[in-house]
């Protein structure tokens, strides 16, 4: 049984390791980032920061050696604010037609678009390789851990969840759409650009055009990574699209990765989420054969929250002992479960 807790400053080092796998917007393997971001979801967790500021970082531990992390996930309280908008290339239609001719003609275009209030969003997923395929599907826990989160603090997050997904990649982890398109607008490399927006997106906003860019202008192979997600990042889009996130008719400026989305009140890990009231269960055997759930806590002010095999019954949730363990909760305190499946 893995653990599923809230991060903090302690899991600096594990969390590195981690981020140095992903390297994303979200999560780069950048040491002074990593450093302000445990003291944020800290901080987020207690109650500290408004939504434009909160993020919330959970890590999944080791059953070996406890401390040592195998995977994280984050969510984002507000992305897309005032001093930093949400960005994104919006996929559209334009049809030209000659009377002369008699021709009509359809174009796919890009736009880019912009909003200084944003949805939530969710990302930072990373498992170590090694735990990938683990039977106790450790992606899995992680991923929606975020969600059971979601549920017992509604009123921290957006009615809309955003996710997005990395891109297409080419030759020297290169991204075809970047060379094709934004280095062309702002004359940098993608790691410097994609660096930079972490903290600053004026650039793009000045340098790409308002006007719309004709993918029928591009080469092939860049118009087939436009929505193409990274093989790396397919079974987590799967995950997501499992309980009601769909692909939106929009893309990241960047390496062209497609954005789903999903309203918060619709995801059926939410939906489905039930508060109970924690229990001993009575044969341990019997645990076994039972479905697999997805039990937290809040409890003393610290989220924990493990995937076990429980019963649920006339208000009680069923878990073994060792559960109860993890959770540091004692039999008759409230725990929150939700139905955890493929």
């Amino acid at each position: 049984m893995f653990l599923i807790r809230q991060a903090g400053p302690s899991d600096f080092s594990g969390l590195f390791q981690l981020a140095r796998l992903l390297d994303s917007y979200n999560l780069p393997a950048d040491r002074g980032y990593i450093r302000q971001l445990l003291r944020d979801s800290e901080a987020s967790f207690a109650g500290k920061l408004p939504k434009a500021k909160a993020k919330y970082l959970f890590v999944l531990e080791g059953k070996t050696v406890p401390g040592t992390l195998v995977g994280c996930s984050l969510i984002i309280g507000k992305h897309g604010t005032p001093g930093r908008p949400h960005l994104w290339l919006g996929l559209e239609k334009i049809r030209k037609q000659s009377r002369t001719l008699g021709i009509r003609r359809s174009h796919q275009v890009l736009r880019l678009g912009y909003t200084v209030n944003g949805p939530t969003e969710v990302g930072g997923l990373v498992v170590l390789p090694g735990y990938r395929k683990h039977p106790e599907v450790c992606g899995l826990q992680i991923s929606y851990v975020r969600f059971l989160y979601m549920g017992i603090h509604p009123d921290r997050f957006e009615r809309k969840i955003l996710v997005e997904y990395r891109g297409a990649m080419g030759a020297g982890n290169k991204s075809p759409f970047w060379e094709a398109v934004g280095r062309v607008f702002t004359g940098l490399p993608y790691q410097k650009a994609d660096r930079l927006s972490v903290t600053n997106k004026e650039f793009i906003l000045n340098l790409f055009p308002r006007e719309p860019i004709y993918c029928a202008l591009l080469p092939e192979s860049v118009q087939e990574a436009i929505g193409a997600i990274h093989p790396a990042a397919r079974r987590a889009a799967g995950l997501l699209r499992g309980i009601g996130f769909r692909a939106l008719a929009q893309i990241e400026p960047f390496d062209g990765g497609p954005y789903y989305s999903a309203d918060r009140r619709r995801v059926r890990l939410i939906r489905q989420m039930r508060r109970l009231k924690a229990a001993v269960i009575a044969s341990p055997g019997r645990a076994k054969q039972s479905p697999a759930f997805l039990v937290g806590t809040d409890a003393g002010g610290f989220f924990r929250a493990v995937r076990i095999r429980a019963q649920v019954d006339r208000g009680r949730c069923f878990v073994s002992r060792e559960a109860l363990r993890l959770l540091k909760l004692k039999v008759g305190e409230k725990v929150y479960v939700c139905p955890l499946s493929r």
